[in-house]
């Protein structure tokens, strides 16, 4: 009886002063995810889930002295009007004190307007348009800036003696960002480019395209293409042609090794300039792969999307860490993970303070024959590369 009535004059001191049972109990909080569970972009949405997973795994559910709950919300494919209305249901009406995600810059670009009425902090977990952090002072990215790896490409092609480019996107906005920044950085280092093409999305047969590639007076390929289907066909076609053994070819992503049974040998020798590689040798890549392995089965491979997703829970669990013991201030939580940097499975990861992109090494990978099976070989590191910036 005496600790029942103790307890409800500690109760209602507190409501004289405004603070609330709950919140000194710290609340639990909503971390809204949008993802693509379902539509064209399952495959990395999948992705997504299990590096948010494997983190949970290894993290736990609780973090300053809060539970932490995760709410999915599935895109169902490139929609920006549903990416919009989706954030609103989230942060309105569930209460989402944190929004994370967000596989397409689209996506990103049409919650923009809502996480600025409502001041959320939200974490880019692969989104890499170069114009995003613009759109939104709340706005952290976990995954990359996609000139990041487009600059390493050209700095990698000219030192390894190569002046003479050509350049192959897709036609969309990620393919014109990386056209451009690979041509500043090539050209900076005094390469020319020779000739620059753009295919369409929907293109099924590339070997008119590597035809011409093949005629051109050029010593370096640079390809942009989604992964799947369009990243097979170019690459045969790229093969059928001798351009694969007859020039330096350098994508970003295009055959990851969770996809390089999609490929035959033709593919051996491309090149690809990201953020992470499955073969990166540090304790934070050792235990993700361990527990990506014990949860999803051993045939399961760590990709670039898992890991940013995993570090982009990292950045939101320092979010909420940031608020122990007070009510959750959205502003000063995001405030609180710039500047700093956490070991990844990617290497050292930080957040510039100045531009809230990360700053992070960016890796050349080949593809060899490592025990009968292909394989991506890391065979240079550009380290700490920063977001470049383009004058126009």
């Amino acid at each position: 009886m005496r600790r029942q009535f103790v307890k409800g004059m500690l109760a209602a001191a507190m409501a004289a002063l405004g603070v609330s049972v709950s919140a000194q109990a710290q609340e639990t909080i909503r971390v809204g995810i949008i993802n693509h569970d379902t539509g064209p972009f399952a495959t990395p949405g999948r992705e997504i889930r299990t590096g948010i997973e494997v983190f949970r795994e290894i993290h736990g559910d609780t973090v300053g002295g809060r539970k932490v709950e995760i709410v999915f919300r599935d895109m169902a494919g490139p929609n920006p009007a549903n990416a919009r209305r989706l954030a609103e249901e989230l942060v309105v009406r569930d209460k989402a004190a944190i929004l994370g995600g967000f596989y397409l810059t689209s996506d990103a670009s049409a919650a923009a307007a809502v996480i600025n009425q409502t001041n959320t902090p939200s974490v880019l977990f692969v989104a890499a348009s170069p114009t995003l952090l613009a759109q939104s002072p709340m706005f952290v990215r976990a995954g990359q800036n996609i000139g990041q790896s487009a600059t390493a490409a050209a700095q990698f092609a000219i030192k390894s003696g190569k002046r003479k480019a050509y350049v192959a996107v897709s036609d969309y906005a990620p393919g014109h960002d990386v056209q451009r920044f690979f041509r500043a950085a090539f050209q900076a280092g005094g390469g020319r480019i020779v000739d620059e093409m753009r295919a369409p999305l929907n293109t099924v047969d590339y070997a008119p395209i590597a035809e011409r590639i093949r005629n051109a007076d050029v010593d370096v390929l640079d390809v942009f293409v989604p992964p799947g289907a369009a990243a097979v066909s170019f690459s045969k076609a790229l093969a059928a042609q001798g351009v694969m053994k007859q020039k330096l070819v350098i994508g970003m992503g295009e055959a990851e090794d969770a996809d390089l049974h999609l490929f035959d040998d033709s593919i051996l020798g491309f090149h690809q300039a990201l953020y992470y590689a499955e073969s990166l040798d540090n304790p934070q890549n050792k235990a993700f792969t361990e527990a990506l392995k014990k949860k999803f089965g051993n045939d399961r491979v760590p990709t670039f999307a898992a890991v940013s997703a995993y570090d982009g829970m990292a950045l939101i669990y320092r979010m909420i860490e940031s608020q122990r013991g007070k009510p959750f201030d959205p502003k000063a939580a995001q405030q609180a993970v710039l500047g700093i940097t956490i070991n990844s499975p990617r290497g050292s990861l930080t957040i510039d303070a100045a531009t809230r992109e990360p700053v992070q090494d960016i890796h050349i990978r080949r593809i060899d024959k490592v025990n009968g099976k292909l394989r991506n070989v890391v065979v240079d590191t550009f380290k700490a590369v920063r977001a470049p910036v383009l004058s126009n």
